[in-house]
């Protein structure tokens, strides 16, 4: 299960990508506006501190204006995702920009049938928001039997998570990615108790060991 970051926050995208497990960064208006800095301040601290793509979401919200931001967004940078509302205007604006093989994430998505018409326009990613569809577990079933009965290509990355009860339910359903808010990030790659009480008994059972000249 790939692991994005869904903040503007470049102390915590900076140790996701340190730390390994980061594929890369989701964005979208409301971020972009919190943080105080223009989109493409936002765009080009984002790209530095980490090596993976990130989502910018357009604005426009008819078939032209979509078109036309998705350009410009992929002229400032090929690592840039655009991500496109699955409204009628965003799935006509998918068709075509898959045709120019730009890579969509379609966004918004609260229905399983939203899922099934943005792999049908040719987007190359999907992102059902877990806490706001009804029966989050069944819609999630429903999307992940709908790709693999219909030989769609395109990779679900669960947005909207609110806990680690989500967290698990998307890791029990075999879901291709998550995208994690700052928060709930740092919850769920908090170092764990067990694994320190390992490390004290490691640590306590290694002095009364024979000395070595490779572990000192």
């Amino acid at each position: 299960m790939d692991i994005w970051l869904d903040t503007t926050d470049i102390k915590t995208i900076t140790l996701g990508s340190r730390l390994g497990i980061l594929m890369g960064v989701t964005t979208n208006p409301s971020l972009i506006a919190d943080s105080g800095l223009s989109l493409e301040e936002n765009i080009d601290a984002i790209l530095k501190c980490q090596s993976g793509p990130i989502t910018v979401q357009v604005t426009a919200v008819d078939h032209s204006g979509i078109i036309e931001q998705a350009e410009t967004l992929r002229e400032f940078s090929e690592r840039i995702i655009v991500k496109i509302p699955v409204t009628q205007e965003g799935l006509k604006a998918m068709e075509s920009l898959s045709h120019l093989q730009f890579p969509v994430m379609a966004t918004a998505i609260v229905t399983p049938y939203q899922a099934l018409f943005a792999c049908h326009a040719g987007a190359a990613f999907i992102a059902p928001y877990y806490s706001r569809i009804l029966n989050p577990l069944d819609a999630f079933e429903a999307i992940t039997l709908m790709l693999d009965r219909y030989g769609f290509e395109t990779g679900i990355v669960a947005a909207s998570l609110k806990t680690e009860d989500h967290i698990d339910d998307c890791f029990q359903l075999g879901i291709d990615a998550i995208t994690l808010k700052k928060e709930l990030f740092e919850a769920f790659i908090a170092d764990q108790s067990g694994t320190f009480e390992a490390l004290d008994r490691f640590s306590k059972d290694w002095k009364k060991a024979k000395p070595s000249s490779l572990l000192q």
